[in-house]
């Protein structure tokens, strides 16, 4: 995934999908149709009570001179920065869509948007943990999502 995705429905359609009973009294949000790096979120997280909740996090961790908001899924078990977000805090990203780009020789790029046909909403694997906003030295719960090496679908249409 490049860095962009849609939700579509609201948070009584998501939670209903992804079996969410906790934090539907703590959180308000409508749809979104560009959710890009930077911006908060619903997430699906195991809380304290061990349920599924469903709750708003910041995407992507903002360090000194970059924002981590993918993370490549081969090898998030053992890196440094990973393996204990990876180990316990687990969640799901709820999305509509997703868009990729494609470089053209003639211009600027295209833009795909890829969805799961019959289907409202697919999960887009992620890890969270409590982070310190560098602008406002706040903690909150902030979220990377999973990439991976592309499966042969999507290999076709980038080769297209």
């Amino acid at each position: 995934m490049c860095g962009r995705y849609e939700r579509r429905g609201d948070k009584q359609k998501i939670a209903e999908a992804f079996y969410a009973k906790g934090g539907l009294d703590e959180v308000d949000f409508g749809e979104d149709f560009d959710c890009a790096p930077g911006s908060i979120q619903p997430v699906v997280w195991m809380n304290k009570e061990g349920e599924r909740a469903l709750g708003l996090m910041r995407w992507g961790f903002k360090l000194p001179k970059k924002l981590l908001f993918n993370v490549r899924s081969e090898g998030i078990a053992t890196a440094n920065f990973w393996k204990d977000k990876f180990a316990t805090n687990r969640c799901i990203v709820p999305a509509s869509s997703f868009f990729e780009w494609k470089d053209s020789k003639k211009g600027p790029k295209s833009k795909y948007e890829i969805k799961v046909l019959d289907r409202e909403f697919f999960g887009i694997a992620g890890v969270w943990a409590e982070w310190r906003n560098p602008k406002t030295q706040k903690w909150e719960k902030t979220f990377a999502t999973f990439t991976s090496e592309p499966n042969g679908i999507m290999r076709q249409l980038h080769d297209r």
